[in-house]
């Protein structure tokens, strides 16, 4: 499973940029696809949206981004990529686990404890409002 929490933002060109702080726990979810991760806001009917201990994110994405990568990864040799789903919403961005080596983990694969303890940054960019 994977969980965002909000990590800040940044403008850059006309466009703001979300970053996200990715935390992985429990098992993997389907090879090929991957942890499916939520990016609408958390709240009491969606308890696996962003987190957002600060009460600083300000439920912009109100469509699934186009925009979206991997802005930092400290895994310890393992890496994520992101896979949009076929009919994308904000609630079903595939994070895909690569192991040293270049093989993706098996379905319901336990992460191992320097995947669970390691940090991957997720940047999100939006256009601004005109």
């Amino acid at each position: 499973m994977v969980q965002a929490t909000y990590a800040g933002e940044l403008d850059y060109n006309n466009t703001k940029g979300i970053l996200l702080q990715l935390a992985f726990t429990d098992d993997y979810g389907t090879n090929g696809v991957g942890d499916l991760l939520d990016l609408s806001p958390e709240g009491p009917n969606d308890p696996n949206g962003i987190l957002d201990p600060k009460l600083a994110y300000n439920a912009i994405l109100t469509q699934p981004p186009t925009n979206v990568g991997v802005f930092s990864q400290n895994l310890d040799g393992s890496q994520i990529q992101l896979t949009p789903n076929a009919n994308p919403t904000l609630k079903n961005l595939g994070v895909r686990m690569f192991e040293p080596g270049g093989a993706e983990k098996t379905t319901n694969a336990a992460y191992t404890a320097p995947e669970l303890a390691g940090s991957a940054t997720l940047l999100v960019l939006i256009p601004a409002l005109q």
